[in-house]
């Protein structure tokens, strides 16, 4: 988890606050990157940043991932998800969460990107994930700026024909604009028959198909 004040800072870039105060539809996402030849010791200093979320009685579920199919392989990624905006403002401690981190993750991983995302409810079906599923399906899609209105309908009127799934649209802290699918996988194998959906030719300019295996000890359920 990145530091408070970065959230914060992300936070000054989010769309209007009226319907934000009681939509627990937002969620953060970090990519992190172990140092080389520092991947066990990043492990190891993540899990006792973890304990230190449970000393503290953390009230947030944060859920970790390595990515192992795309680009981004043998990377970490963690997220929070189901918050009011207004969450954000009211993480737990701070001050103690960055100091910890600052012992137990910065020394051993660089953070390379973080973001705010929120649900497309409209656009999805089937309960929200992510979920602790072995694998996870996230698919980025990349979309030509001023088609987002264009891309979220043609994604809602194609849902009756989809199994679960859950989309998030980027809200601050990366390329914009850009939407995440995500849909639970049992295993490895299972990734290959999936697919690339709703390709949309003349809204989307590019899409980034990745698998992610669901780490338990390095996720915290409070």
């Amino acid at each position: 988890m990145l530091k408070a004040v970065v959230a914060a800072l992300a936070l000054a870039a989010l769309a209007p606050a009226g319907a934000q105060q009681t939509n627990a539809s937002y969620a953060r996402m970090v990519v992190i990157v172990p140092k080389p030849g520092q991947a066990e010791a990043f492990e190891k200093g993540y899990e006792r940043h973890l304990q230190w979320h449970r000393g503290a009685k953390d009230t947030w579920t944060w859920y970790g991932w390595t990515f192992v199919l795309g680009n981004r392989i043998n990377r970490f990624m963690d997220g929070t998800f189901g918050h009011a905006a207004v969450d954000f403002d009211a993480a737990v401690q701070p001050a103690a969460d960055a100091a910890d981190n600052n012992v137990n993750v910065v020394p051993y991983a660089d953070f390379v990107s973080h973001g705010i995302y929120q649900r497309m409810d409209a656009m999805s079906t089937g309960e929200p994930l992510p979920d602790a599923s072995p694998f996870l399906s996230m698919t980025t899609y990349h979309i030509r700026p001023g088609q987002e209105g264009a891309f979220e309908q043609a994604v809602a009127s194609a849902r009756g024909t989809a199994g679960r799934q859950t989309w998030y649209r980027l809200q601050a802290g990366g390329e914009a604009p850009q939407y995440v699918l995500m849909r639970a996988v049992p295993s490895f194998g299972a990734a290959a028959t999936l697919g690339t959906p709703l390709t949309l030719s003349g809204l989307v300019d590019r899409v980034d198909n990745e698998l992610l295996r669901y780490r338990p000890n390095l996720s915290y359920r409070p």
